[in-house]
């Protein structure tokens, strides 16, 4: 997601965000491993010059899946299976800053007024074969 590592001054080691961090040179078979400080920064995902207010995000969007049904017998005796629709929800995440959360928000807006509130749905437990 939304996140880079910039290197900074051993001095900027209290400001928020920097950390302790190692970068490893290796030669031949020889490693050596150097102790740096880098700025751990979140960025909106299109808009990578944002890093204020920065928020991992969470959406679900509806889709449909092609699964295989049950068989149908033919005339002649054969037997096929029948591929069918299945509803499928695919899960998204993104770091947005506050103007990009309110582009999704305006895209989705239409949708959004045409529909009703509900709950989440219940998550079915799997049967162990």
């Amino acid at each position: 997601m939304g996140t880079r590592f910039i290197e900074v001054d051993e001095s900027r080691q209290g400001e928020p965000g920097v950390q302790k961090g190692g970068r490893t040179l290796t030669v031949g078979d020889q490693s050596f491993t150097q102790e740096i400080w880098v700025k751990v920064e979140s960025y909106d995902d299109l808009d990578p010059t944002v890093t204020g207010d920065v928020h991992l995000h969470t959406f679900a969007v509806p889709g449909m899946e092609v699964r295989v049904g049950a068989a149908k017998n033919d005339e002649d005796g054969s037997s096929e299976f029948e591929p069918r629709l299945i509803p499928s929800v695919q899960y998204y995440q993104i770091d947005l800053g506050p103007d990009s959360l309110n582009k999704l928000h305006d895209a989705l807006e239409p949708f959004i007024a045409a529909a009703k509130e509900c709950e989440p749905p219940k998550v079915r437990k799997v049967r162990a074969k």
